[in-house]
């Protein structure tokens, strides 16, 4: 890929192009911002753009389960907060979780409606789930594992959660 395609790829429009020495930035550029200046002159530069190194959120929390029914959710109980439809027979195979307000964004945690979650150290539940939903309010530091009806319930103490 050559530099002008690069610059295409970003959304820059290159209006002139001075000599074919191609060290700076071309003289017209219409709305670039000053981040965006300095990504390509990088890029024509050939210097190493540096990225942030972001580290993975993790939480200690209890895991529970439970059923897409009434006595455990609101009166759409097949439903979830971020407006996902649950298949009642097959609710297991979603993967998704409801996770306590203090852990979500939104009340001030960490992880968001869509995140995916690993869950560490409950054995055959352990994997990649996505937060589906919200708990009531007086839950905190807790999760819960969508599952279907008729599975036998379960819960763990001290259970690692890490945003994949």
């Amino acid at each position: 890929m050559n530099k002008l395609q690069v610059l295409i790829g970003i959304g820059i429009i290159i209006v002139s192009m001075s000599n074919t020495q191609e060290t700076e930035l071309p003289k017209k550029i219409h709305r670039v911002s000053k981040e965006h200046e300095e990504f390509v002159n990088n890029l024509l530069n050939k210097k190493p753009i540096h990225k942030t190194h972001t580290t993975k959120t993790s939480e200690i929390v209890d895991v529970t389960m439970y059923n897409a029914v009434v006595d455990q959710c609101d009166a759409d109980p097949l439903i979830t907060a971020c407006m996902y439809t649950i298949n009642p027979n097959r609710a297991s195979e979603h993967k998704w979780i409801a996770m306590s307000r203090n852990l979500l964004k939104r009340w001030g945690g960490r992880f968001d409606f869509g995140d995916k979650v690993k869950i560490v150290g409950c054995g055959i539940k352990d994997g990649v789930y996505t937060v589906a939903d919200v708990m009531n309010a007086r839950f905190v530091n807790r999760v819960d594992i969508l599952e279907t009806l008729g599975k036998p319930m379960y819960s763990f103490k001290n259970i690692k959660i890490i945003k994949i």
